[in-house]
């Protein structure tokens, strides 16, 4: 993970993780502990409203954006869903994932930038529930569930990562993330709202909300540009 070692942060001399919990068979440590009567992200999520659950996504999924166009990278789109429509498919399913929305992008090179993009999302959602007083240990571990995907991919492509505490603790990605989020704050919730509304915009329409540039689209992204 490039440039993290330049970070001030004060590592966690022990672990911070609560380590009970399992995804898809896989050891999925999180920083509150998780009620032995939740099953799954939406009983954690239960005290949300569907418009509050609404915002949250697209908060997360804007977050992934901006912070995407403030290291230089290029934005496709981002996309949310409602938990309305979440919920109505969900019946249908057989198994696998549901994906409540998406940011495509491209052209974040630098290792840092990208794993500060990958913690955006979940960290903003966390974020947004304490302005709005809705925070609590039980909804903020729903977002940790929630994150599962960012953080599978964060822990791929940097397995030296892990739960122990000290300077390769995951809690790094989180410091990382929180202070990109601080920075462009207010970008995004004024962004969010119009997301949560529309449910889908380019990212040259998240750029000219944001009042940041839209970067450059890589020639090896296989993903097509958006034309408004």
């Amino acid at each position: 993970m490039s440039g993290c070692t330049s970070v001030t942060w004060t590592p966690p001399a022990v672990s911070v993780w609560h380590d009970d919990a399992t995804v898809n068979g896989l050891r999925y440590p999180t920083r509150h502990l998780i009620p032995d009567w939740a099953d799954n992200s939406d009983d954690l999520l239960d005290a949300l409203t569907d418009e509050q659950r609404d915002h949250m996504r697209a908060v997360h999924e804007t977050a992934h954006a901006i912070v995407a166009l403030a290291a230089g990278g290029y934005v496709h789109r981002a996309v949310t869903r409602r938990t309305a429509d979440l919920r109505a498919t969900a019946d249908r399913l057989t198994g696998g994932h549901q994906v409540g929305g998406h940011v495509a992008t491209c052209n974040v090179a630098d290792g840092r930038d990208f794993v500060t993009f990958l913690g955006a999302g979940e960290r903003a959602e966390d974020r947004w529930l304490r302005e709005t007083g809705l925070w609590t240990p039980t909804v903020a571990v729903g977002v940790e569930y929630g994150a599962y995907t960012d953080r599978r991919e964060v822990l791929d492509r940097n397995p030296g990562l892990g739960f122990e505490g000290g300077h390769n603790d995951f809690l790094i990605v989180h410091e990382l993330a929180d202070q990109a989020v601080a920075e462009h704050w207010a970008a995004i919730t004024a962004v969010a709202g119009v997301l949560a509304a529309r449910l889908c915009l380019t990212g040259d329409e998240i750029a000219d909300l944001a009042g940041l540039p839209n970067g450059t689209h890589s020639n090896t992204c296989t993903e097509r540009t958006e034309v408004r």
